[in-house]
C-alpha cells in the first residue's frame, strides 16, 4: 500500500473496526468486481480510471477520483 494512501485506509479501518490490511483487500474486491462487469457503461466508467486496461488498484481508484471531485469543486 502506497504511504500517500495509508492514512486514509487507516481511518476506515478505525471508524470500521477492522485492520488496514483487511479494507485494503476489501476494496480491491470490490473495484475487481466493478471492474469485471461487462456493461458498456460500466466499462466507460472504468476505462476513465484505467485507461490502460489493467484493473486498478485502490490507490489508484482514490487517486482518479480525488482527481475528479477536485476538479468539480
Amino acid at each position: 500500500m502506497k504511504r500517500k494512501y495509508s492514512r486514509v485506509i487507516k481511518e476506515i479501518a478505525n471508524r470500521e473496526g477492522v485492520s488496514p490490511d483487511v479494507v485494503y483487500a476489501e476494496m480491491q474486491r470490490a473495484i475487481n468486481l466493478g471492474y469485471s462487469n461487462q456493461d458498456p457503461a460500466v466499462q466507460m466508467y472504468w476505462n476513465e480510471i484505467a485507461p490502460d486496461g489493467k484493473t486498478p488498484t485502490p490507490e489508484k481508484v482514490i487517486e482518479v477520483l480525488s482527481k475528479k471531485a477536485k476538479n468539480n469543486k
